[in-house]
């Protein structure tokens, strides 16, 4: 590389699905006009921030087990563990060669408010360093790749492909088993997804996220156990047998009885105690929410969103990822003339919450993402 290269990369507004990507479900997503990108130039190691890798390190970096490698970033700072991870997975895949390479970042996408800023840095580090070439669909998987296991958040594949691949002014549907995607479908003309900010910042390395997270996968084990049988994702379980789960699980109990789930990013706490019927129905159900809003998208019927989006802001509630923040925006929201519905949105706990909307309904609410 002998002179600067660029990668960009949108945050990202989710109308509806939320964390059930990482249950297997149909999640509906839209960029936003909001960007990070990463300037590459040449240097001779790999400098992000106050970090400084030669050659030889990323390469032996890059052959670490992941919790060894995690164990060798621990004290550098933490928002340089993205660009970071994204580079040794892309030279543990073989993708690029260890770069010698300066890494610059600019973004207006904000920050732990659940708009996906850190998926907009990955896929935009990828795009500089030049993986931008791969399908995407890879691109993404390897982005989260290095979000689960070198910065060591459990997030889904959602946001890396939602920042990947999403169209301005569509949703893009992602069925998140693994992962794939429809063709995007055209908001109704002067209709707009936008995100208000509700002031309590979010985390999804935070305890709350990986609580529920654990929660679904451990309500997913207990099915199984049950029903003699398994399944691929949780979204995929019976709505019956997802109704008999216990409301409250110690962590403890459940170790004692199933010893641990097939979640590889989290783990069952035994001093804890998780919702796991709530978080286990919840990728049931808005599976099947996403389903009926896609339809009502495809026909251009905006209005039917209202009771999916109303019903998954209360799923949030119920397995602990809503926020009083949020609650009050997604009121202070509906009592808008021209708004059709508006839920807690991301990972929850305060972040952001998405409002689907007439075009120019919240151009007076400071700070409006779209």
């Amino acid at each position: 590389m002998n002179s600067p290269r660029r990668g960009s990369a949108p945050g990202r507004l989710d109308l509806l699905g939320g964390v059930a990507d990482y249950s297997g479900a149909l999640v509906l997503e839209t960029p936003t006009a909001l960007t990070t990108t990463v300037t590459v130039e040449p240097a001779d190691a790999l400098l992000v921030g106050p970090v400084s890798l030669s050659t030889a390190r990323v390469a032996e970096l890059a052959s670490l087990a992941y919790p060894e490698m995690r164990d060798a970033l621990d004290d550098v700072p933490r928002w340089t563990r993205y660009p970071l991870g994204v580079a040794l997975v892309l030279v543990r895949h073989g993708v690029i060669d260890p770069p010698l390479a300066r890494l610059d970042v600019s973004s207006d996408v904000p920050q732990s408010l659940g708009v996906s800023s850190s998926a907009a840095l990955e896929v935009a580090t990828a795009r500089a360093l030049g993986a931008g070439e791969i399908d995407p669909l890879r691109l993404a998987a390897l982005c989260q790749e290095a979000e689960n296991h070198v910065v060591g958040a459990p997030c889904g594949i959602m946001d890396q492909v939602a920042v990947a691949i999403g169209t301005s002014g569509a949703i893009l549907p992602i069925l998140c088993r693994p992962v794939s995607v429809s063709r995007p479908v055209p908001l109704p003309t002067g209709v707009e997804v936008v995100g208000w900010p509700t002031g309590a910042e979010h985390d999804v390395s935070d305890a709350p996220y990986r609580r529920t997270r654990a929660a679904a996968f451990m309500g997913k084990r207990i099915v199984e156990d049950a029903r003699g049988r398994t399944w691929s994702w949780v979204s995929e379980l019976p709505r019956d047998a997802v109704d008999e789960l216990p409301d409250m699980l110690d962590g403890a109990a459940f170790i004692d009885r199933w010893r641990d789930t097939d979640d590889e990013v989290t783990t069952v706490d035994p001093d804890d105690t998780y919702p796991v019927r709530a978080a286990t129905r919840f990728g049931v159900e808005e599976h099947a929410r996403g389903e009926q809003a896609l339809a009502c998208l495809r026909h251009g019927d905006v209005a039917a969103l209202a009771p999916l989006l109303a019903a998954s802001h209360a799923g949030y509630d119920a397995m602990g990822l809503g926020h009083p923040a949020a609650s009050a925006v997604v009121e202070a929201a509906l009592e808008r003339a021209g708004v059709y519905g508006a839920r807690s949105s991301g990972g929850g706990c305060g972040g952001t919450v998405v409002v689907l909307c007439d075009r120019g309904a919240l151009d007076d609410v400071d700070a409006l993402i779209r």
